[in-house]
């Protein structure tokens, strides 16, 4: 064998043993050195050791980069592992800060996420040594590497930041930058290909070019980070919504426990107020629900009704100041230690105060059994002249909402003696008991409009409460809970409320009772609205239909408009309506011009108000319109004169 040919297979030989022994780059420059057995200086081939040298070198470069990349790759497994383990949103944040860095060897990472009230991004994280660089600070809108990267939707680096013109600088931005001594930055979009939520930085202290491998690497860990934290998004508002449905739950628990002990109070109280119980009983009932003793005392703290426990034992002038206070806010107050005082009203005016001793101090809920106790005691303890008065209100009730000839000064008169304002809003409330109207029904309807300042009275099968307010459908919900909490069911229908005075007062209570048997057409006994609440739904089941009432109280004002100028709205209504709310299209349906049409339309809001474009207006206005028009067509032809 010639020495040449030897020389070049001794060679390779050499150089395929460091490779398989991984031996380090400094090696192959003289391989014969490391190679055991082999004679240093032995001869060879020049130009083929060369092309051996580069071989084995380029196989070294080869392995050494699939190492990188299995290295990326478990790196990332590990991170994906970390992603799913269910960590929050500022832990996953500061959890990728870390992996990017430490991912590519890197001396800082750092997150951003996008905030869309200032249009800019925010870093939220930051891992690595760092003094300027902290959460809170904000990315001015299209400077720096987010707009392009953000833009291109994928990574952008540069390898020194200061020094590269193609970036759009900003003065805050470059200040950190220098700063912290960055050079070569790298910038990733959050997320997948157009999702980005912010942007993820690395940067080292020393100019580096970021080769293929390094930044497909870092846009999948921003991927796997961007998936993972909208998910731990998710959680963190599930968990959230939860913990704030858990805490709902627990308060209106509280509440209900709440309520049905004040449930069960009134009963038991009204129980004892109506089955002729005499009032030490009452006040002794009171005692054992409050847990304490509680008395009735007159405006001075004299002890009117008292249990044998306990006595009112304060100085009239601090009884009264306390009366006062507890008068104003309608609150149990504190006149001495372990005494509360909570007043009685009656029909007129305070009855007297009831005087609670316990030592610990009365809780909201306490506050509204003391209220239930003066109601009850109420009850009880009337002025002499009760029937004379009851007679009188009942009277003058019916008067006011059926009509009599009487209505005038002379009504206006008896209203102001029984304590009336009518110049005040009024409701008036219909309501039917389903056991019936029982000598129950007539007492908790006579104590809810002395507490309320307003009027009962009985008329056929129903009661009929003229109360001041300016909710009907509050009012009626409000008597419907009295109601069920005095004695059993009601159905309850209200109308109102009244603001012109006295005179309007049968139309309402009309109203309220159609809106009552309404209600019972729809069988829903028991139940409370009022005649606003049922809108058309009242025109059509009640048992007196009031079809014209209910043209009037919906279009009437474009009705008259019509008749004064001749102008079409109900017409351009119609056709608004049959166009699917499309002023153009109704322009097209009356062959007239858009703006013709959108002038009618602004008419009508004049007259109806901005709220007939709602949803529950819309489908009363489409009744409305659809009656008059069936009413019109249906209405006798007039006989020519004969000439």
């Amino acid at each position: 064998m010639d020495e040449g040919p030897a020389a070049a297979t001794r060679d390779a030989f050499a150089y395929l043993e460091l490779l398989a022994r991984e031996a380090p780059a400094a090696h192959f420059d003289d391989p014969l050195l490391h190679v055991p057995g082999a004679d240093p200086d032995a001869p060879g081939d020049g130009a083929t050791s060369d092309r051996a040298r580069q071989l084995a070198r380029e196989i070294r470069g080869m392995f050494e980069r699939q190492q990188r990349r299995d290295m990326g790759s478990t790196a990332l497994l590990d991170a994906a592992r970390e992603f799913l383990a269910g960590h929050g949103v500022e832990e996953l944040l500061r959890l990728t800060c870390r992996r990017a860095r430490t991912l590519l060897s890197l001396d800082i990472a750092y997150l951003c996420l996008y905030d869309q009230k200032t249009d800019s991004h925010v870093v939220e994280a930051v891992d690595g040594h760092s003094s300027d660089l902290t959460p809170g600070f904000v990315v001015p809108p299209g400077a720096g590497l987010a707009n392009p990267a953000t833009r291109r939707a994928a990574p952008v680096w540069t390898q020194d930041y200061l020094a590269d013109a193609r970036i759009n600088h900003s003065a805050s931005i470059d200040e950190v930058v220098r700063a912290e001594g960055l050079r070569a930055i790298i910038a990733v979009p959050l997320g997948a290909k157009g999702t980005s939520a912010g942007v993820l930085y690395a940067g080292h202290r020393t100019v580096r070019h970021f080769s293929p491998e390094e930044v497909a690497l870092l846009g999948t860990l921003s991927e796997m980070a961007g998936a993972a934290l909208e998910n731990a998004g998710l959680l963190d508002e599930l968990s959230a919504e939860t913990t704030a449905r858990a805490t709902e739950a627990v308060r209106v628990g509280e509440e209900l426990r709440s309520v049905r002990r004040l449930a069960e109070a009134q009963a038991a109280l009204m129980e004892r107020a109506l089955d002729g119980s005499s009032l030490p009983q009452l006040l002794a009932t009171a005692g054992d629900l409050l847990g304490g003793s509680v008395l009735l005392a007159d405006a001075a703290g004299r002890t009117v009704v008292g249990n044998g426990a306990a006595e009112a034992r304060v100085a009239p002038e601090v009884f009264t100041a306390a009366a006062r206070a507890a008068g104003a806010t309608d609150t149990p107050v504190e006149s001495a230690p372990g005494v509360w005082i909570a007043p009685v009203r009656g029909a007129d005016d305070r009855l007297g105060h009831l005087v609670l001793h316990r030592a610990k101090p009365p809780t909201p809920e306490d506050a509204g059994l003391l209220r239930l106790c003066g109601q009850s005691v109420a009850l009880l303890v009337r002025p002499g002249a009760a029937t004379e008065e009851t007679v009188l209100r009942e009277e003058l009730a019916e008067a006011l909402l059926v009509g009599g000839e009487w209505i005038g000064q002379r009504l206006l008169a008896h209203g102001r003696t029984v304590g009336l304002d009518f110049t005040a809003p009024f409701v008036v409330v219909a309501a039917r008991p389903v056991a019936g109207l029982t000598d129950r029904a007539l007492a908790w309807a006579a104590a809810y409009t002395r507490d309320n300042g307003g009027l009962r009275v009985r008329i056929d099968d129903h009661l009929v409460l003229l109360l001041p307010g300016e909710d009907p459908a509050e009012a009626a919900r409000t008597v419907e809970a009295f109601a069920r909490g005095m004695g059993g069911p009601a159905t309850v229908g209200a109308a109102g409320p009244v603001t012109d005075g006295p005179g309007a007062l049968p139309a309402a209570y009309d109203r309220s009772v159609r809106c009552l048997g309404t209600l019972i057409a729809l069988g829903a006994t028991g139940k409370a609205a009022s005649a606003g609440q049922l809108g058309p739904v009242m025109t059509l089941l009640s048992h007196e239909r009031d079809v014209d009432g209910f043209i009037r109280a919906t279009i009437g004002p474009v009705l008259d408009f019509d008749a004064r100028r001749s102008a079409d709205l109900a017409v351009t209504l119609e056709a608004y309506y049959a166009a699917g709310g499309s002023p153009t299209r109704a322009a097209r349906r009356l062959y007239l011009h858009p703006n013709t049409v959108s002038r009618r339309l602004d008419r009508i809001t004049e007259l109806l108000g901005p709220q007939w474009q709602d949803l529950t207006a819309g489908l009363d206005i489409q009744l409305a319109l659809r009656l008059h028009r069936t009413r019109e067509s249906l209405a006798p032809c007039p006989v020519a004169a004969e000439g």
